[in-house]
């Protein structure tokens, strides 16, 4: 008992580590970025994060659930490096697709999502909808393993890339919006292109088999999709009603939430614009909880 204890304790410090340090260097950052971004940046911001996060759960089509549920359900090393390599590749196809697709129509996206034409902060939404996805599922692969260590660096990497390239791109080049983004999703690209290099043995194999394996795996995962979207679709459809709402008083209290700190709101905010985007807890449990082991759902 008192070593599964230990166990839980420690995996759980290890995966909760840069969710941790994300929280708690927001309080610092959200008043000085909000001097240097306008109201109107941090809702265009907060918008495509939601997005992003929206389109992310999309595109895996259930195969970070599924990856769990086939990889704990096959102790063959083998047969689950094969069922990596399947679900990564997968979500790699998906989200360049989506991504390139993305940045052809950046124009059209920007004034459907934001009101205003702004081809550059689509472009970089669209950057963060591929490095955010892939490192999900790259984080899925450390959890499966119950890599502590591995996890909890490349975390901990995430939040202190993301605070100083953000503070750089928005105090230092007073970037607003762009620098929001940018700071966010560049640093992720660097940790998850880091994390494949760690695991390009286990990646670089064959994916014989693949296309029978995935139907498997759709046939589990897509039925969590729309569970899973629901939450964030309401998001996005409240930020595009409070777009059409123009009232000035509805848009300033829109956009003041964005920056008041103390408010339920602002915690919120302040997680999403000031520090590294984190998995959301409700995808935690999903993405990263063994269906067929008590013990690997507590770590």
């Amino acid at each position: 008992m008192g070593a599964y204890l230990k166990r839980l304790l420690t995996a759980g410090l290890a995966y909760q580590a840069g969710d941790i340090l994300s929280k708690t260097v927001a309080l610092f950052t959200l008043p000085l970025y909000t001097s240097y971004v306008s109201p109107a940046g941090y809702g265009y911001a907060e918008t495509l994060m939601t997005a992003v996060i929206l389109l992310s759960i999309l595109l895996r089509l259930g195969a970070g659930e599924a990856f769990i549920r086939f990889y704990f359900d096959d102790a063959d090393g083998a047969r689950r490096d094969r069922i990596a390599r399947a679900a990564v590749v997968c979500v790699l196809v998906t989200t360049t697709g989506a991504a390139l697709v993305g940045v052809a129509l950046a124009g059209p996206l920007s004034v459907a999502l934001l009101g205003a034409r702004d081809p550059a902060l689509i472009d970089l939404a669209m950057l963060g909808l591929w490095a955010f996805t892939n490192l999900e599922i790259a984080y899925a692969l450390l959890r499966a393993d119950e890599r502590k260590g591995t996890y909890m660096r490349a975390s901990v990497a995430d939040v202190v890339v993301t605070i100083g390239l953000t503070a750089f791109l928005v105090v230092g080049r007073r970037a607003g919006a762009e620098g929001l983004l940018a700071g966010n999703y560049a640093a992720s690209s660097l940790v998850l292109i880091g994390l494949w290099w760690t695991e390009r043995r286990r990646l670089a194999g064959s994916l014989r088999g693949a296309r029978r394996l995935l139907a498997r795996m759709f046939a589990f995962g897509l039925p969590t999709v729309p569970a899973d979207a629901s939450l964030y679709a309401l998001q996005v459809a409240d930020c595009a009603r409070s777009r059409y709402q123009r009232s000035a008083t509805w848009s300033a209290y829109r956009l003041a939430s964005a920056g008041t700190v103390g408010s339920p709101n602002a915690n919120i905010r302040a997680s999403k614009l000031c520090a590294p985007r984190s998995e959301p807890a409700s995808r935690r449990r999903s993405v990263h909880q063994s269906p067929t082991s008590t013990a690997e759902d507590a770590a």
